[in-house]
């Protein structure tokens, strides 16, 4: 039985097991296609974009990826395929420095309310690396989608200068994404329209505060006539204002979409803790933790985005 809190999708969905300080992390998708090839080489050059290079976490792990069923020959051979990956480089040592305490702006308030419990086995879901699996997840969606034409690209859109990070601050920034090769007609009204599902899916990512589709918040000082996309002949648009959907269903354009991050709240400075009988303390955190995340996102913005599409396709597919 999956935890439908861990669970996102309709008809290709990806369940998350284990934890980032556990032995393992996973994952679970359900509705893969069965015949579909994996593309190694594909699966490891987006597991490397994904992992931390200067300005990220010290920790290193192997993230070697091991498919416990579904997969046989190179190929999806069951519509459930499980996978799993180890983790080898483990250290919750730096967590139990300050035990009792919650950082500002972390998970470590909310989720003690929530759970009861101020450990890292209630608290790890909250953690950057849940979404390795994600990425292995959303491999898999782009090996299908390639089938109908569709690719992705997204990167840093905007940021602030990594002097911050030198002085041993943290940053965050803005990713852009575009999905190229979707045909008029994708979305389900009214709750499943494709900005419902990219938004939800995004906002998941850790540290995600903001999702924009085309031109976004830019629109709302727009007037009528100039936020319009006015036609070609051909049914194509003179601009893209809309980001390629209208009403939630795709009018053929590129679709284009922006996420924000906020930047990692531990890093190399005195912060003020409290208690958890109410008393602040200033202290200085240690730990292994990104600089600069938001240079990691981009493949992570890609996974979400690659299953959001497979889910839409499966759904049209099971409509018509």
């Amino acid at each position: 039985m999956r935890n439908r809190f861990n669970t996102i999708g309709e008809e290709f969905t990806l369940t998350l097991t284990g934890g980032s300080h556990s032995k393992t992390i996973g994952g679970i998708i359900e509705g893969c296609p069965i015949g579909l090839e994996i593309d190694y080489s594909l699966l490891k050059e987006d597991i490397l974009r994904r992992k931390p290079q200067k300005y990220g976490t010290p920790r290193k792990e192997d993230d070697n990826v091991v498919f416990l069923s579904g997969v046989k020959d190179n190929k999806v051979v069951c519509s459930t395929v499980e996978f799993q990956i180890s983790n080898n480089n483990v250290r919750t040592k730096d967590y139990e420095d300050f035990k009792g305490f919650f950082r500002p702006s972390h998970a470590d308030y909310t989720y003690f309310v929530k759970y009861g419990e101020d450990s890292l086995q209630y608290k790890d879901h909250a953690s950057a690396r849940m979404f390795l699996p994600c990425v292995v997840a959303g491999a898999l969606a782009k090996m299908f989608l390639k089938q109908y034409g569709i690719s992705l690209s997204a990167k840093v859109d905007a940021m602030p200068s990594l002097e911050h990070v030198e002085n041993g601050n943290t940053i965050g920034g803005k990713v852009k994404c575009e999905v190229f090769g979707v045909k008029a007609g994708l979305g389900e009204p009214v709750f499943y329209k494709i900005q419902s599902l990219l938004a939800k899916s995004m906002l998941s990512i850790p540290s995600a505060v903001s999702f924009e589709l085309g031109d976004g918040v830019l629109r709302t000082n727009f007037l009528g006539k100039e936020d319009i996309d006015e036609w070609n002949e051909d049914f194509t648009t003179k601009t893209n204002h809309s980001g390629g959907v209208n009403a939630g269903i795709s009018n053929g354009n590129t679709i284009v979409f922006s996420v924000g991050f906020h930047p990692v709240h531990t890093f190399e400075q005195p912060m003020n803790l409290i208690s958890q009988q109410g008393k602040i303390e200033q202290r200085t955190i240690s730990g292994r933790h990104d600089k600069a995340q938001i240079l990691r996102c981009p493949v992570i913005v890609e996974a979400m985005a690659a299953m959001v599409f497979a889910d839409l396709i499966m759904m049209k597919q099971k409509n018509e």
